[in-house]
């Protein structure tokens, strides 16, 4: 089953951006726990679909990164994973396109429930991002 190839970028809301730099600039793992925006995608992606939410984009898209900066390994089989348990469909998996807006859907309402998670609360930014894999889901 071979992707059909759409676009390759990846895009935020322009209204989170402020969100993504702030958990990506910086020196200090322990105040910025995040490498790379893709990091902070991935991780927003997948508290979006834990939390049963997509929120389409609806301000000004920006472009964050590319497709090609997604893992083969890691990356591509999560967000593959999601487009199915989402779409209930593995036709799905034909449409690059789609396993992108699905993704976007679930970032863009995951990244606030990341800031509520690392930055929003008191402690260290990745402690409360390590604490956060250990607290149960009510």
């Amino acid at each position: 089953m071979e992707m059909i190839d759409a676009r390759d970028t990846i895009t935020i809301d322009e209204a989170v951006h402020h969100i993504y730099k702030k958990l990506t600039e910086g020196t200090d793992p322990v105040a910025t726990p995040f490498r790379t925006m893709k990091d902070v995608f991935m991780w927003a992606t997948v508290l979006g679909y834990r939390n049963g939410g997509r929120r389409p984009i609806t301000g000004k898209k920006l472009t964050i990164f590319r497709w090609a900066q997604f893992s083969t390994q890691t990356d591509l089989p999560l967000l593959k994973a999601l487009a199915i348990a989402n779409s209930r469909d593995v036709g799905v998996l034909l449409s690059q396109e789609d396993v992108l807006t699905i993704a976007e859907e679930y970032a863009n309402a995951g990244i606030h429930n990341l800031w509520a998670i690392v930055l929003d609360q008191y402690g260290q930014p990745l402690w409360n991002l390590v604490d956060s894999l250990s607290v149960e889901k009510k």
